[in-house]
């Protein structure tokens, strides 16, 4: 069976994409991770739809707000992991569409209005 997730093999973490195993990389220096056919689990909030990736954090969830409700939705986008490495799109690169027009926000322009005394 192809792998599903990520493993970091220095802390568990499940990753659902070489994406956030490169932001986890990142962030915590680990360098260490496989393949795994476990899949990220997804337990979302029946009350206010908020998804939790553990056991842990729905706890921490149901402690912060109250809501102990959760729908567990792991098996509805389970599918192989890509393992192919987002390429980097550079700043500057404008995002045009068929009409060509930039799908950028344009700058808010401010105008000024100086006022003067009369001499």
């Amino acid at each position: 069976m192809a792998g599903v997730s990520l493993k970091c093999g220095d802390c568990g973490a499940l990753l659902k994409s070489v994406q956030e195993a490169q932001d986890h990389a990142e962030l915590t220096s680990h360098s260490n991770f496989a393949e795994s056919t476990e899949p990220v689990l997804n337990l979302v909030c029946k009350d206010c739809g908020k998804p939790c990736r553990s056991i842990t954090e729905s706890d921490l969830h149901t402690k912060r707000t109250g809501h102990a409700d959760f729908v567990d939705q792991t098996a509805v986008n389970i599918g192989p992991i890509s393992l192919e490495v987002p390429k980097a799109v550079p700043e500057d690169a404008m995002d045009i569409d068929a009409d060509g027009v930039s799908g950028k926000p344009e700058g808010i322009v401010t105008r000024y209005i100086v006022k003067t005394r009369p001499v």
